[in-house]
């Protein structure tokens, strides 16, 4: 290992899968090589997103991977430390977690592009009667958060109220295409959001980001809140525990595809 560069060349299968699957298959490979020692810590959130050109976000997805294969820990406030350097069955997710966690992550990486290009064109060429739509989708997303109501349909009308604002029916048509498995998505990332007050409190701040940039005509700040917001949403998925996918989060085995 090139003590120089502490998390090495790229593998050859580098390039596969989503951004953090590539990076938590690279770091889990070097540690199953025995490049890392168990007890060592590894690099900071910071130097691995500057080092593989990603956001913190996706580190942390990457890392929360790792630990459902029980080859890391993570301590607040210090980092994330080497427990194993040998796969460990009985802590690996189980079946239905992989599932889960492969169509959600799949949809969510989609919606990424999707919802960062919707955004930009909207704050380009919104209007005041579409900005008065996503304050008024935003409201009701709002309330149904104060009243602890599952927000669903809520949250689906907010990001269907920005593609509407991009004025074109080809993103609207796009969106429809695939909101019946938004729709579960969202279910999904709202109930796992609902079991943490900082997760709600992310999550309501992620969407008014968005607003705030679309109404200040800003596309550069709109494309980055929107991608940012799919990124967060997926690093607090990687959170759940196996008990959650077998309640909450079993609806996403098996998204539709049309």
């Amino acid at each position: 290992m090139n003590k120089n560069d502490p998390m090495g060349e790229f593998d050859a299968g580098f390039f596969q899968g989503s951004r953090a699957e590539r990076i938590a298959r690279h770091l889990s490979s070097r540690i199953l090589r025995k490049e890392f020692q168990v007890g060592s810590k590894l690099p900071t959130e910071n130097a691995m997103a500057s080092h593989f050109g990603v956001s913190r976000a996706v580190i942390r997805e990457a890392i929360a991977m790792l630990k459902a294969e029980g080859l890391v820990e993570t301590l607040q406030g210090s980092g994330a430390f080497i427990t194993s350097t040998g796969p460990l069955a009985t802590k690996a997710p189980d079946k239905l977690t992989r599932a889960s966690l492969h169509s959600l992550m799949d949809l969510l990486e989609v919606r990424g592009s999707i919802e960062a290009a919707i955004a930009e064109r909207a704050a380009r060429t919104r209007t005041d009667a579409d900005i008065q739509r996503i304050d008024a989708a935003l409201e009701r997303l709002r309330q149904a958060g104060e009243a602890n109501l599952p927000g669903v349909a809520e949250d689906v009308a907010f990001h269907s109220s920005i593609a509407q604002a991009s004025g074109n029916r080809y993103w609207v048509m796009l969106v429809q295409t695939l909101e019946r498995a938004i729709e579960i998505a969202i279910s999904v990332t709202r109930v796992n959001e609902a079991r943490r007050e900082d997760f709600t409190s992310q999550a309501a701040g992620e969407h008014q980001a968005i607003r705030d940039a679309i109404v200040a005509g800003d596309p550069v700040a709109a494309r980055r809140a929107a991608a940012l917001h799919m990124e967060e949403a997926a690093a607090r998925i990687m959170s759940a525990d196996q008990n959650f996918w077998k309640t909450g989060g079993s609806p996403v085995v098996n998204l539709p595809t049309t």
